[in-house]
């Protein structure tokens, strides 16, 4: 028996398989583009593992990461909320300023 005809005569594996690893591939890949990982965006692009390294990649490796960014916008939301006036003073323009741009 030809691996053609086994995947023809069997097609609903083929297509249980694509379900299963698609969206998990598409994560996986969203995540490691957008937290500027290269090395895993590259190893995940080329290796197809049925989803195993995909799996991995997301509930391992991107959420540390995620806990740094959270502590990062806490820490500027509170210096956001610290300081109204200096915020004022920087997001104001002033008369000076529009006479010399104008």
């Amino acid at each position: 028996m030809s691996m053609e005809k086994l995947l023809l005569e069997h097609l609903w594996i083929v297509i249980v398989v694509l379900v299963l690893t698609v969206p998990f591939k598409a994560a996986a890949l969203w995540r490691a583009a957008r937290r500027g990982h290269v090395g895993w965006f590259l190893s995940l692009m080329v290796l197809n593992t049925l989803a195993i390294l995909d799996i991995i990649y997301i509930f391992i490796f991107s959420g540390e990461e995620v806990g740094k960014k959270n502590e990062q916008n806490d820490q500027q939301q509170d210096e956001f909320k610290r300081e109204p006036q200096d915020r004022q003073h920087k997001f104001s323009s002033s008369s000076k300023s529009r006479t010399t741009i104008l």
